[in-house]
């Protein structure tokens, strides 16, 4: 009888670690996952903060091209 409580309080107990190492494991899995993700989405944002300045010289260069045409176009 004492062996039979010893063996299912031992499972019992095994039960318990494996449980509590199993949330850790995902505990810190997810903190991994959310500061990867972290890290991806301000790569992102620096690459749409690049690009927004493009944009805006693009289009600084397109109004000049512009302003110039109009200013061409009545000599014809």
């Amino acid at each position: 009888m004492v062996e039979l409580i010893a063996a299912t309080g031992g499972a019992v107990l095994t039960a318990i670690f494996v449980s509590v190492g199993s949330i850790s494991f995902r505990g810190k899995k997810n903190r991994e996952d959310v500061v990867s993700l972290l890290a991806k989405v301000e790569l992102i944002m620096d690459k749409m903060d690049e690009n927004h300045e493009d944009l805006r010289e693009i289009y600084g260069r397109l109004n000049k091209i512009e302003v110039h045409l109009a200013e061409i176009k009545p000599r014809r």
